[in-house]
């Protein structure tokens, strides 16, 4: 895998409902290598290749990721926002972002009252979003003049790799699944199934790209290749792990969106041991994606969550395992290849 690929689309800003530059990105990655490629009204870019049978595979993962837009610029020059996404206030404070403004980007860092101006009880309270705001150097009228209410703001962070095969980097939900289905369309030659790839909008706010793609796709089977919470750090039992660094891909069979389909669960994990390719059951009774939208749509679709486990998900500083994202890709490519008995 190409991994300077992520690295590109870690570094592209697309919050909900403002994905065209992660949208343009991949389209001009996948069109050598597509039968067609649309956008629907929403956003969602659909990439179909025909397979060898009549059977239809929707593949979904989204472009999205968590982030702010501004509500107010005051005349002291500094942004008030609110969140796009569940972002936790506490990963906030004291970062770099991006505001997106018609005139070009700015540099701003959050900021709130600084702690020697505070009592011991507010420093001992994580601080809540109404409290906070984003400085971008400059005064007031120019602030007003150059940022309006409702320009995007996103989280900054370099794409980096440390450790022993470690990543980190800000929108890793989901850029690592959308790299995994563009590695997918560059690999995949002859499928059994026809593909739909759909790159998806909306996710982190809920679903809603997922919804219109699906209706348009007569899906036999579906997966949703997106990231999920691993929680394998100090402080955190084995039990509550939900999915941990160099397990493998995680296959889903129940969060708060969606009960897996039973025929596909069941094959899934027997592809796994069959292909030699490392997975972990994904059990995770909080959260969803964008499967939670797939498969209700029309009579239903059997389908399924591939999640790339992740630390610090939502963050900036969002952390995963290369194995795990090319464990992904094994997965599907094998998916694509067989006819799944469901």
């Amino acid at each position: 895998m190409d991994f300077s690929i992520l690295k590109t689309l870690t570094s592209l800003p697309g919050i909900s409902g403002r994905e065209s530059a992660v949208r343009q990105y991949v389209q001009q990655q996948v069109a050598p290598y597509a039968d067609d490629v649309k956008t629907d009204p929403l956003g969602n870019l659909i990439v179909y290749k025909k397979g060898s049978s009549s059977k239809n595979l929707l593949l979904a993962a989204h472009m999205d990721e968590v982030g702010l837009m501004v509500h107010y610029v005051g005349a002291d020059g500094f942004l008030r926002f609110v969140v796009v996404g569940g972002i936790d206030p506490r990963t906030l404070l004291a970062q770099r972002v991006t505001v997106h403004t018609a005139g070009g980007p700015l540099a701003g860092v959050i900021g709130t009252r600084p702690a020697h101006v505070t009592t011991e009880a507010d420093r001992g309270k994580a601080v809540p979003v109404k409290d906070l705001f984003i400085d971008v150097g400059l005064s007031g009228a120019e602030a007003q003049t150059r940022v309006q209410p409702g320009d995007f703001v996103t989280l900054r962070r370099e794409y980096e790799e440390f450790g022993s095969g470690f990543i980190t980097a800000k929108s890793l939900d989901n850029r690592s699944g959308v790299f995994v289905l563009l590695e997918f369309l560059k690999e995949i030659k002859n499928p059994f199934y026809n593909i739909y790839a759909v790159f998806t909008v909306q996710e982190e706010v809920g679903l809603r790209g997922a919804v219109t793609a699906a209706y348009g796709v007569e899906a036999d089977v579906a997966l949703a290749v997106d990231t999920t919470g691993a929680a394998d750090i100090p402080g955190t039992s084995p039990q509550d792990y939900i999915t941990a660094l160099g397990q493998g891909v995680g296959v889903t069979a129940l969060d708060a969106r969606t009960i897996t389909h039973e025929g596909l669960f069941e094959s899934l994990k027997r592809l796994c041991l069959e292909k030699q390719i490392r997975y972990q059951v994904r059990i995770a009774p909080r959260g969803g994606n964008d499967a939670g939208a797939i498969h209700l749509s029309k009579t239903g679709v059997a389908c399924c969550a591939l999640s790339i486990p992740t630390r610090y998900i939502h963050s900036n500083t969002e952390v995963q395992f290369k194995e795990d994202i090319e464990q992904t890709l094994a997965l599907v490519l094998a998916v694509a290849q067989t006819d799944l008995a469901l």
